[in-house]
């Protein structure tokens, strides 16, 4: 889906998965009338080096559970309460709270860090199509351009090949 806010947008999907390593998240899909799609991954928030207290944690949960109930209160026009005490809990109540609701939605869709295309984050970034006013801003944190991530060079004076011994000398080289 292009970047910047996208209209007559549909929920596609909602999945809740497993990562290979056996984290959960929720994958929430929106198509465009394209076929294009902008995903929203929210993965569990965990201790760690940049979530080192109980408070950063609440905090972090707290935005994570705002972004989710945005998307609801857009789809849906409102929302049921939630009584959980999980993550896992959390993210199978937005899937059968979702449903199958699709919705006509107005969305803002951003770049990564890494240059992929996403559901923005900041701020409000869906909303119902029948708002009149749209209070989707764009914000100088929102990536509208594709950062240039340059190739990657190997440093040829640093090798990883075996040292040349003995064994290893002119007498291996196949012709």
């Amino acid at each position: 889906m292009p970047v910047g806010i996208n209209e007559n947008v549909t929920l596609k999907e909602v999945n809740v998965n497993k990562s290979p390593q056996g984290r959960d998240f929720l994958e929430i899909i929106f198509e465009n009338a394209d076929g294009q799609t902008a995903t929203m991954t929210e993965w569990k928030n965990e201790k760690n080096m940049w979530i080192k207290s109980d408070e950063d944690l609440q905090r972090r949960d707290d935005a994570q559970f705002g972004r989710i109930l945005q998307v609801i209160d857009a789809v849906l026009g409102t929302h049921p309460d939630f009584e959980g005490s999980s993550f896992a809990e959390m993210i199978n109540w937005v899937k059968s709270t979702l449903g199958d609701a699709k919705g006509n939605l107005r969305l803002k869709v951003s770049y990564d860090k890494k240059g992929y295309t996403r559901v923005s984050s900041l701020g409000i970034f869906v909303e119902p199509m029948s708002v009149t006013e749209s209070q989707i801003k764009l914000f100088k944190n929102d990536l509208m351009e594709r950062p240039v991530i340059a190739d990657k060079e190997d440093d040829p004076l640093t090798t990883t090949s075996a040292p040349v011994t003995e064994t290893t000398g002119a007498d291996d080289l196949p012709f």
